[in-house]
């Protein structure tokens, strides 16, 4: 018995393992494959892009939090006015909103305090 043991707990702690790794658990979703825009919060407190586009119309933006903390993303025009709603994400989740987006230029900025450095512009042709 002694000998089997060590044999009984290693495949115990093996099977916990593998059950830790896969299945029904949570894990970070993916962008959806519709999305015309994906912006990224990246490390740094900053976005992966400064500059994304689009084409008018409806425009399904995905954001997705790839840093270390929580982020929001605002639509804005030149004027500061928001288009649409905030989006919000925490670390490793993300979000998604459809906007109304006439030919122009906006900015996409994160509203949380200490990020003014995540800001990017969305140019909609």
């Amino acid at each position: 018995m002694k000998r089997t043991l060590p044999v009984v707990v290693g495949l115990a702690l093996s099977a916990s393992v593998l059950a830790a790794c896969g299945g029904s658990g949570s894990s970070t979703p993916a962008a959806p494959v519709d999305a015309d825009v994906v912006v990224k919060s990246v490390t740094g407190n900053r976005l992966d892009k400064a500059e994304y586009a689009a084409s008018a119309g409806a425009v399904k933006i995905a954001y997705e939090g790839e840093s270390s903390t929580n982020h929001t993303l605002l639509v804005t025009t030149p004027d500061n006015k928001t288009v649409g709603t905030k989006l919000k994400v925490q670390v490793g989740g993300s979000d998604e909103g459809t906007f109304d987006l006439a030919v122009g230029t906006y900015n996409l900025l994160c509203d949380v305090p200490g990020h003014d450095q995540m800001k990017a512009i969305l140019v909609v042709s």
